[in-house]
């Protein structure tokens, strides 16, 4: 709705362009995030009152925009008062209106928050892609001899094979074994006669180890 403003100050247009919207000062507040004390000393004409006149053009503009009236209708009877009064330089106290709907920026307690989800997002992404990493989880061995617990032989040799992640550690009976680039590994390994424990044991190089024992009978004819 236009005011007709000519002849009238900025405290006359003020309160008539907040009347005309049936509101208050306080609740002009509310939707422009002007601090309630300029409100009130542009209700009362106050020009002493209020901050720099960079802030209080800018606070005349969000006005403007959200009683729907003349903004140049404002800034020249704000030009108007402040001839009558010294400028007055910005302060550390004041502040633009802003957008209440704006991003804003998280707190300490939000950013805690994220940097936890954000870690254990990315413990699960390793873990599951374990196979594809080969650092973390628990790891596989594949024996293929021998092929059962409790093998009953008649040699005094068996050969040991399998397969591993070329990563990971590989050790029989406390000694270490090389694989292959593929993770193919074979190793002789002589029988005494009677019960051998064959320990294999794998060790992931930032996850866990996994221990498989078997025992190989050694019967000669």
């Amino acid at each position: 709705m236009p005011i007709e403003g000519q002849s009238k100050n900025l405290k006359e247009l003020f309160n008539e362009a907040i009347d005309i919207r049936d509101l208050d000062v306080k609740k002009l507040s509310e939707l422009t995030d002007i601090p309630v004390n300029y409100l009130s000393a542009l209700s009362h004409g106050e020009m002493s009152k209020l901050p720099a006149t960079p802030y209080v053009r800018g606070y005349l503009l969000k006005i403007a925009e959200t009683l729907k009236i003349d903004s140049e209708l404002l800034l020249r009877a704000y030009k108007q008062e402040i001839s009558l009064w010294p400028v007055k330089t910005s302060g550390p106290q004041d502040k633009l209106p802003f957008n209440r709907y704006a991003f804003k920026f998280f707190g300490k307690k939000t950013i805690f928050i994220s940097g936890i989800i954000l870690f254990v997002a990315i413990i699960f992404l390793l873990w599951r892609f374990d196979n594809i990493f080969g650092f973390f989880g628990t790891p596989q061995i594949d024996i293929t001899n021998p092929t059962a617990d409790n093998l009953i032989v008649s040699v005094n040799n068996i050969k040991l094979s399998g397969k591993v992640n070329p990563n990971d550690k590989l050790t029989i009976n406390n000694e270490e074994i090389l694989s292959q680039a593929n993770g193919q590994f074979e190793k002789d390994f002589p029988l005494q006669i009677g019960i051998n424990t064959i320990k294999f044991k794998v060790k992931r190089f930032l996850g866990k180890e996994l221990i498989i024992i078997r025992q190989v009978i050694y019967q000669p004819q």
